[in-house]
């Protein structure tokens, strides 16, 4: 590393939130770490992090210093790994929870137009620590907010769609009526979404007088085809189908009548190496073709 030992502990303090923590990343033990902040902090005259209970946050100070640090602390990374290993980043890995498909698809062509190698993944809140980001390469499509302290906030899509999709026929059966449409037939869902707060809303909303919804729950929506086309089954997605609703014997009705807020939480790796920076340009347009 070309960075002093002062500064590569400061930034792996600010990245992973806590002294343990940067010691197991930077493979040392606490005290050394500790030792390198305060020396770090001396020689500066500065107080550069606020010690709590459940770890460390930065001061203005801090901040200030790890804002003018961050781009090339990442650029000496790459420069670093080049050098050292002959290898290059070029590849990002895109964790999503349920639905998401409009999001997924622009992000791969943005990716696959400036030769970035894409991975899309699957995720649920419980495991977030568990996802992989060795090279701070990774974009996080997340419909309730995710905790953690290796993933910031890119951008909040307000009134992400979320809508029923089902056959015409049916929703003119119930007169154009969603209430009685979502109490009268079988639900097909994402596993994911099940487990979601944005269920748990929907549900009470629609379990009205002791009604209680007919719920299967589906590894992938696109697959349900079959069903919707045939007997009292409507699709939840999250997104507008637009290319599927050539076909005019299927409707997408929306439910932001009901829900009262659906987003999506769009995170990346706080220490992103440049390989985001390449494409991500395009997560300021997602959600602004939505229906």
């Amino acid at each position: 590393m070309f960075f002093s030992r002062k500064l590569e502990a400061f930034m792996a303090v600010v990245e992973n939130g806590s002294l343990s923590k940067a010691a197991r990343v930077m493979n040392r033990t606490t005290p050394p770490i500790a030792k390198s902040i305060k020396d770090f902090e001396t020689s500066l005259g500065k107080r550069l992090f606020k010690r709590e209970k459940f770890g460390m946050t930065l001061t203005k100070d801090g901040q200030e210093l790890y804002n003018d640090l961050r781009d090339l602390y990442l650029q000496e990374k790459e420069i670093t790994k080049k050098h050292f290993t002959g290898y290059i980043v070029n590849e990002a890995n895109i964790y999503y929870d349920w639905g998401k498909e409009n999001f997924l698809v622009n992000l791969y062509q943005a990716a696959n137009k400036n030769n970035v190698q894409i991975n899309i993944l699957r995720f649920n809140y419980e495991e977030v620590d568990e996802i992989v980001d060795y090279d701070g390469n990774t974009v996080i499509l997340s419909s309730q907010p995710v905790i953690s302290e290796r993933f910031s906030l890119q951008r909040k899509i307000e009134n992400a769609s979320l809508g029923v999709y089902c056959r015409s026929e049916l929703y003119d059966k119930y007169q154009n009526n969603i209430m009685e449409l979502l109490r009268n037939c079988t639900w097909l869902c994402d596993p994911a979404f099940y487990k979601s707060s944005l269920m748990s809303e929907l549900l009470a909303k629609t379990e009205l007088e002791g009604n209680k919804a007919s719920i299967r729950q589906m590894d992938n929506i696109g697959s349900c085809q079959n069903f919707l086309q045939i007997g009292d089954f409507i699709g939840i997605i999250d997104y507008y189908p637009e290319n599927d609703l050539n076909d005019k014997s299927l409707n997408y009705i929306p439910l932001n009548s009901i829900i009262d807020e659906s987003c999506c939480f769009v995170y990346k790796s706080k220490s992103h190496s440049s390989v985001l920076n390449r494409f991500t340009d395009i997560i300021d347009t997602l959600g602004g073709n939505q229906s």
